[in-house]
């Protein structure tokens, strides 16, 4: 049995880190959680600010056999300092921050 996992990458742009890699892979964007239609609905209903909207972008491999991989904006210059983080969709808990 194989655990999901997802690649987590510290980056500046998310959101061009995400596309490029969309292509490279023959990866999707990630779709939006269950109860949602979009992202967009998801940001405005946990009242995250639009400039905030491009902090972090994921994608998925459409046959399900890659981990998903998601791009969070770190400040410039931190963006090599532990850069990959990996977790386990098991253990995983969703918080959102304010």
């Amino acid at each position: 049995m194989t655990t999901p996992f997802t690649l987590t990458f510290d980056c500046a742009a998310p959101g061009r880190l995400a596309a490029f890699w969309c292509e490279a892979l023959g990866y999707v964007p990630a779709g939006p959680p269950t109860g949602f239609d979009s992202w967009e609905q998801w940001l405005r209903a946990f009242a995250v600010p639009e400039e905030e909207w491009d902090d972090g972008a994921a994608i998925e491999d459409p046959s399900g056999a890659g981990p998903r991989i998601s791009f969070l904006r770190v400040p410039e210059g931190s963006c090599c300092e532990g850069a990959i983080a990996e977790s386990s969709e098991i253990a995983r808990v969703a918080t959102v921050c304010r």
